[in-house]
């Protein structure tokens, strides 16, 4: 990504106060954008007039025409070839507002850089040839803007000079570029015809289109209505690295929404540490207080953290998701098929995690509009669909129409951007117990109350849920627990993880759709056991609350106890009973919790057994005397 314009290390002059609007410039390679941004600057005064005059002198003496598209192409590649390759960043102020410029490669080959451009962007101008009309990149790219959820459109109907000023060809391909975009769910806000390479209609209205009576382009873009920094949105804050200037240490990042002010208190996800704003540091400006959308700026805190770059400092309030499954609405660019099973990056904000497609939701054909078979679990080249996506490790997200900063993403393959889209919520909530595929099948009631279990065998039946990470004493605890309860003359049976697998649950894998399944027959079977009277004691990792809060509410809340068996990781890595861990680190076994997936605490367990500090043990006999004065045992 290039940054024109400003790059020494001087205070920039008559800075604009507010927020910084990015304006993604796409469109058919040809159709002019980089001389639009040329153009736009020169006319209001804010292109550095060396640069101009270095320009002029390297095209004199290429014997070439000078181009205003020159000004920005600083890479000699792009000026030999005429076309833009990389994103340029032009930063220009007009009209009392702020603007950053995102000059796109129009050519089909460096779509994946124009992705990456329009990935951060608030608004869009495409331009399009008056002489060409719409052609298949204007299409393309237009489908690139929707999927990235980017709403604010003008289009700009270029080289009106070529096609004679003429009203009628203007209307036609308005009429047209107008309804494509509707199809796709981003009507334009304008659409304005221009002459970029004579400054037509961009700063002043041109006299050689009195039939136009809209804003000229300059006009149109401070006109848009961008939803930002209402002071209502949500703290974001995403750490882009940490440098330390003598005795301090500075966390630097993008402020992606909302305000983050001094002496405020900040939850860092998903690490959860917690600490407050110290000090404020912003290039030039001491002593600043606040930092708000777009400002890019270090903070130091009251008390330093362990904090990477991608994590994201929020308030206490409207916190954001963490998980690694996700639902997303995509477009697919790559020249391998997106499918699942294979290896990919996805990036978000500052930051990035490894990821696989889990299932394919529906596929559009990005010509035609109409739904595909989406049977293969794979996305064709140009191709949208809705999908899961697994990350090896959880993100910080929001849905993208809560913070679009935080809910827009890229995906990377081999290197190269592949694909874009926007984050539609957390997968896990979509993974409910499977429906019963005949509706003619009716609960049938037992003949034996569970009263009469209870007299039968001198105990109600209930249900304790042993969790906690691999290597915790889960299993030990299960079976000890067992003979105790035997032994008291308790009707008791422990169902254990690794054993259920080897049975009813041998056709599931480890994805988190497969871990969810695997907990809901875990959770009927234990219903089952308590509804016969039993004690059933269960011993499953069962890393998601979500999940476990499902298995409460299956059971029945009065008969279900949630026992934590918390160990620090490192702790349980240390034992390693199985040598699962050491796998795990080798790469043999993906998808491992504590490692590649993660486990979410119990927020609020019925009973807490602290293995690290107490053998399995006292761990039984307190759990015994929980159940003894809860009544469940005598």
């Amino acid at each position: 990504m290039k940054y024109l314009l400003r790059r020494s290390g001087k205070k920039p002059k008559n800075k604009m106060p507010g927020i910084e609007i990015k304006v993604v410039i796409a469109g058919h390679v040809d159709h002019g954008k980089s001389t639009l941004v040329g153009r736009l600057l020169c006319d209001t005064g804010q292109m550095h007039a060396d640069r101009k005059e270095k320009v002029e002198k390297r095209c004199k003496r290429d014997g070439k025409r000078f181009e205003f598209a020159f000004l920005l192409d600083a890479f000699e590649e792009e000026q030999d070839q005429g076309i833009t390759i990389d994103a340029a960043e032009i930063r220009w102020n007009f009209g009392g507002k702020r603007f950053l410029l995102i000059d796109t490669p129009g050519h089909r080959e460096f779509s994946k850089n124009m992705a990456t451009g329009a990935s951060k962007a608030d608004a869009a101008i495409i331009l399009l040839d008056a002489g060409e009309g719409i052609r298949e990149q204007f299409r393309r790219h237009s489908r690139i803007l929707a999927m990235l959820g980017i709403e604010n459109i003008i289009v700009a109907v270029n080289k009106m000079d070529l096609a004679a000023y003429n009203a009628r060809k203007f209307a036609a391909i308005k009429e047209e570029a107008g309804a494509f975009l509707a199809r796709l769910g981003i009507p334009p806000a304008a659409v304005i015809p221009i002459c970029a390479l004579h400054g037509e209609n961009l700063v002043q209205k041109s006299p050689k289109m009195p039939w136009y009576y809209g804003h000229p382009l300059a006009g149109a873009l401070l006109d848009m209505k961008i939803n930002k920094n209402t002071g209502l949105e949500p703290l974001r804050f995403s750490i882009q690295d940490v440098y330390k200037s003598g005795e301090k240490r500075i966390y630097a990042g993008r402020v992606e929404s909302g305000v983050i002010r001094k002496g405020q208190e900040l939850v860092f996800l998903p690490s959860g540490k917690t600490t407050s704003v110290k000090t404020i540091e912003k290039w030039h400006e001491p002593g600043v207080k606040t930092a708000k959308h777009g400002d890019c700026v270090g903070v130091t805190l009251a008390e330093p953290l362990s904090v990477e770059r991608g994590e994201v400092a929020v308030g206490r309030k409207r916190a954001p998701a963490v998980s690694n499954l996700v639902r997303a609405n995509i477009f697919w660019m790559g020249g391998q098929p997106l499918t699942a099973g294979r290896g990919y990056k996805f990036r978000l904000a500052a930051q990035e995690a490894g990821c696989r497609l889990v299932s394919v939701e529906n596929v559009i054909d990005a010509d035609t509009f109409e739904k595909m078979d989406a049977s293969e679990d794979a996305i064709a080249r140009n191709n949208m669909g809705d999908v899961t996506l697994q990350l090896d490790r959880p993100l910080v997200y929001d849905e993208f129409s809560k913070v679009a900063a935080m809910g827009r993403f890229v995906l990377v393959d081999e290197g190269r951007v592949s694909g874009g889209g926007i984050i539609l919520g957390d997968a896990r909530a979509r993974l409910p117990g499977r429906e019963i595929k005949d509706r003619k099948v009716f609960t049938e009631r037992s003949g034996v109350t569970k009263e009469a279990r209870r007299k039968r065998n001198g105990h109600p039946g209930f249900a304790i849920w042993l969790t906690g990470l691999p290597g915790s004493g889960k299993s030990t605890i299960a079976r000890e627990l067992e003979k105790k309860l035997f032994e008291a003359g308790v009707q008791v049976y422990a169902l254990d993880g690794d054993n259920i697998r080897h049975g009813i649950n041998r056709d599931l894998g480890y994805s988190c759709a497969d871990r969810a399944e695997n907990i809901r027959r875990l959770s009927e079977l234990a219903r089952l056991f308590s509804d016969a009277g039993l004690a059933v004691i269960t011993a499953f990792i069962s890393p998601f609350e979500s999940d476990r809060q499902k298995a409460r509410e299956t059971i029945g809340a009065e008969n279900f106890i949630e026992a934590f068996v918390d160990c620090p990781l490192q702790v349980c890595e240390k034992r390693d009973p199985k040598g699962l861990y050491k796998k795990a680190r080798r790469g043999e076994i993906l998808n491992f919790t504590g490692v590649h997936a993660p486990y979410e605490r119990p927020v609020r367990p019925d009973i807490t057994l602290r293995t690290d500090s107490i053998d399995a043990a006292a761990a039984v006999k307190k759990l015994l005397d929980f159940l003894k004065r809860k009544g469940k045992i005598k």
